[in-house]
């Protein structure tokens, strides 16, 4: 009885909605043909209207990224020999590739008549191009750097590269490959490659003094951890290191090899200038340094056992970890015991200038030791919170660099009195010495204080500087 009703049921709802259908198809036919006509225009106009606002939006959106990618005051471009883009800071492919194109038709138009291209300006732009092997390297700043100093800041960029591809690895694969895309083998490294370049976008003095900056700590301290590390060192231990807020606290190695500062460079820009590394973990990382050997790998076992605070061990073998891990574990076990990590961390905080020589109108400075290729300087302060102000001080410096070290300038010494600093540069053969002073500053006050810096550094040399180092 109930299957009955059910069936009887479902009969008539599909009778009401045939007829339903039959009803509404009525109705459409008896529409006369112009009346259709006038209804396909206007689902015609609403299609178009909303195609066009979609398009506009579209648009809209790739104008703005433009806008905002040509307003970045400096680009770094990688690409093969070949044109292959590589790698670009700022800017998706779409907005790079063009301009990539264009710089390569540049390049090609000079080698092939025969010359290099090395700089050129524009527009308030100043462009630097170097030739690393089957690589093309160019800078694009509006900041004031030199030529010269932009093609430093791309040897550093370079030096990169080389550490995720050997060069002999790099030659082997355009050899076999002109036109192979090395970003496939890139993938996941861009993070170092961005820290670099963002730390010489701030202005890296690292990279424009060409020297490493090192704590400063007692040197009975400095000896005591250097044995530390001499005592635990495992056989298979290269180089040994104590890291510090991106400065370094002490390092042990053979006596037969040096460590290099553009290889420390970049070892402290791999560390500190991206996350990778800072998350209290232990890594176990290839790494190739360039001035040591570019044509084959280390590995460091990497441990920051304290925020800012990591040891990092360097060997040759690849299949040392478990003995550089118990090395390590005996090294940051001495600090803590020794009380040797408390100075540490009672070094990391830099002085002031007013620390130095009270009362002087000296706000900032860079001082760097030639026969050691390492340089100090003192905190920011007051004056210099912000990082445009900071960036503005950095640029001030980089004109000073670029005064006393131009090939037709015989200047021992320069001031320059400008709206909002005095800035005074003063090159003799054992240092350099950059000053930025208060407005309106006397120059006699300044060239005072700038002894002072010299005879304080000269008295602290052995605090400030890592000399020589302990070797094995």
């Amino acid at each position: 009885m109930s299957k009955a009703c059910s069936e009887r049921s479902w009969r008539r709802t599909r009778k009401r909605a045939s007829a339903a259908h039959l009803s509404k198809r009525l109705r459409m036919m008896r529409r006369t043909k112009p009346q259709r006509a006038k209804t396909r225009k206007a689902y015609q106009k609403v299609r178009d209207r909303h195609a066009c606002s979609l398009s506009s939006l579209l648009t809209c959106a790739a104008e703005e990224q433009l806008v905002r990618w040509r307003a970045k005051k400096k680009h770094f471009f990688i690409l093969s020999a070949a044109g292959k883009p590589i790698y670009s800071r700022h800017g998706t492919e779409s907005i790079t590739s063009s301009y990539i194109g264009v710089i390569q038709a540049i390049i090609s138009f000079f080698a092939d008549n025969g010359d290099t291209l090395q700089s050129f300006e524009s527009g308030g732009h100043r462009f630097a191009v170097t030739s690393s092997g089957p690589l093309y390297l160019v800078a694009i700043s509006s900041l004031g750097e030199t030529p010269s100093q932009l093609r430093a800041q791309l040897d550093a960029l370079y030096t990169q590269v080389l550490s995720t591809l050997t060069l002999s690895q790099l030659n082997k694969i355009f050899s076999h490959r002109y036109n192979f895309d090395l970003r496939r083998l890139l993938g996941g490294t861009e993070v170092f490659l961005d820290g670099l370049v963002d730390s010489m976008t701030r202005g890296s003095p690292q990279v424009l003094l060409s020297a490493l900056e090192c704590v400063k700590i007692r040197k009975t301290y400095r000896e005591r951890i250097n044995n530390l590390l001499l005592k635990t060192r495992s056989q298979s231990l290269l180089y040994g290191l104590v890291v510090a807020d991106q400065r370094l606290v002490s390092v042990v190695r053979p006596k037969r090899h040096s460590l290099h500062p553009p290889d420390l460079q970049l070892l402290f820009s791999m560390l500190f200038n991206a996350s990778t590394f800072r998350d209290g973990s232990e890594h176990w990382t290839p790494i190739c340094m360039p001035k040591f050997n570019s044509k084959g790998f280390l590995h460091a076992y990497i441990h920051f056992f304290q925020p800012d605070i990591c040891v990092v061990l360097i060997s040759a073998d690849k299949d040392a970890f478990f003995e550089m891990r118990e090395m390590a574990a005996n090294v940051i076990a001495g600090l803590k015991s020794s009380s040797l990590l408390s100075h540490i961390v009672a070094s990391i905080p830099r002085y002031t200038p007013t620390d130095l020589v009270p009362g002087t109108p000296i706000r900032h400075f860079l001082y760097k030791s030639r026969q050691n290729v390492q340089f100090t300087m003192p905190a920011w302060g007051g004056h210099y919170t912000t990082q445009s102000s900071r960036r503005r001080v950095m640029t001030l410096y980089h004109k000073l660099h670029a005064s006393v070290h131009a090939k037709s300038a015989h200047l021992k010494v320069c001031f320059c009195s400008r709206k909002q600093e005095e800035t005074l540069a003063w090159v003799l053969p054992g240092f350099e010495l950059y000053v930025v002073a208060a407005p309106g500053a006397k120059r006699e006050a300044v060239a005072k204080g700038a002894q002072k810096i010299v005879n304080w550094v000269r008295n602290e040399e052995e605090r400030l500087f890592v000399i020589g180092g302990a070797t094995f």
